[in-house]
């Protein structure tokens, strides 16, 4: 699983930062991501550029929790899974007009999903340079109990309306829905991945312009 990522990320990133076009795309919504129990809404967000008129890649981030009661078999009152879907992306404009765009899309890369203790907290030290002196701080996190890492695909369509434009119509706003399907696969500690292989779909808006 780990090198058909690594072959993934060569081949695509490869593409995406070769690319002569000079259109890009942004997307920001909510999306209804499959958790362990129920579907949570999740933050997803994706980046495009476009290496021909219709077609574009780039990578998508989706990202949600899910609060349990059960201990999964640790030392803890309650628990909380955090899930984690970075993709890299590959988005087809079929009908590509000034109105609206019909898109299909392939993505594909990794599930993480992770399972923590909000009532036990851990302190992580992190450094950070400031006109070339290293500070220290450090934060009291969740402890973490245990992670899981899933290969994770999906395919689906992107339809976007647009409501309007600015900076002299370089740059446009669209309504944007996508609906797809994800397979997830491999085994963990946690979950199975067969738990999140189920439908998908969110809403938001693509912001689309030149660089």
């Amino acid at each position: 699983m780990k090198k058909a990522l690594y072959i993934l990320s060569f081949l695509l990133s490869g593409n995406f930062f070769l690319a002569q076009k000079n259109k890009i795309a942004f997307y920001g919504g909510i999306e209804w991501q499959p958790a362990i129990r129920q579907y949570q809404p999740a933050l997803h967000i994706n980046a495009r550029n476009y290496v021909s008129d219709r077609v574009s890649l780039g990578g998508t981030l989706s990202f949600t929790h899910e609060n349990h009661s059960g201990d999964f078999g640790y030392l803890a009152n309650r628990t909380r899974s955090n899930h984690t879907v970075l993709n890299f992306l590959v988005q087809n404009d079929m009908i590509n007009s000034d109105k609206f765009f019909f898109s299909t899309y392939f993505s594909a890369g990794g599930y993480f999903l992770s399972l923590i203790n909000p009532d036990d907290k851990t302190t992580e030290t992190s450094y950070s340079e400031v006109d070339g002196i290293w500070l220290e701080s450090q934060n009291e996190v969740p402890r973490n109990l245990n992670r899981d890492l899933f290969f994770n695909v999906q395919g689906g369509v992107d339809f976007s309306l647009k409501l309007g434009s600015f900076r002299k119509e370089d740059v446009a706003i669209y309504l944007t829905t996508r609906a797809g399907y994800q397979f997830v696969f491999g085994n963990g500690d946690i979950a199975n991945g067969s738990q999140f292989t189920k439908p998908v779909v969110s809403v938001g808006v693509t912001v689309k312009g030149n660089k």
